[in-house]
């Protein structure tokens, strides 16, 4: 009796075991995103354009369809561009198959007021750079929210060096006021020690 439960309990886990993969279908389970510069140029000056290269994808060998919703780059002056809207070519939503990659473009002139210092882990130098930032996002399935962020920082050439560090010009307009109040401090100190040795 024992080994008849026992040879049962095998023969139910082996049936289990055939049936529930082939009835349970295997989801997406991302939605993958590439980004890059074409020509890659680096380092940039102020006044060149960057070309750069995005990509969505379906994952190969997934059997479920990602839902794309929306889809956006944020270009190193904050511009952000929409690839999903009424009259785009893609509509407001891209279905892609499993296997489906979608390629977006998008350029941008280098300004100095967009610069912002890199400072990379490990012994590699701190240098000066863009970024750039590149989002999708989803429904794989049609039920699982995803979404994928993929950033570039492309190396600029900075300005003139500031204090013996290159600084962004655009940003250093942010001192000026500063610098301009302490000149008047000091312009004004002086005119009231020149008025007192004068009484004096």
């Amino acid at each position: 009796m024992k080994k008849t439960l026992l040879y049962s309990a095998i023969g139910l886990a082996l049936v289990l075991g055939l049936i529930l993969p082939m009835a349970v279908p295997v989801m997406a389970s991302d939605i993958e995103g590439s980004k890059y510069r074409d020509p890659d140029e680096a380092p940039y000056a102020v006044g060149e354009t960057i070309y750069y290269v995005m990509t969505v994808t379906n994952p190969e060998g997934n059997t479920a369809t990602n839902t794309l919703t929306r889809i956006w780059d944020t270009l190193p002056d904050d511009t952000v561009i929409e690839f999903l809207y009424a009259g785009s070519p893609y509509g407001t939503q891209l279905v892609q198959n499993p296997g489906d990659t979608t390629t977006f473009y998008a350029s941008y002139t280098v300004r100095a007021a967009d610069f912002e210092r890199i400072d990379p882990p490990g012994p590699l130098d701190p240098y000066w750079g863009v970024r750039n930032t590149f989002r999708a996002e989803g429904l794989v399935g049609g039920e699982v929210p995803k979404e994928v962020l993929v950033e570039d920082v492309a190396e600029v050439i900075p300005p003139e060096p500031v204090g013996g560090e290159a600084f962004p010009v655009g940003k250093l307009s942010i001192l000026v006021p500063w610098i301009a109040l302490g000149a008047a401090i000091i312009a004004g100190a002086g005119i009231f020690v020149r008025r007192r040795q004068a009484r004096s």
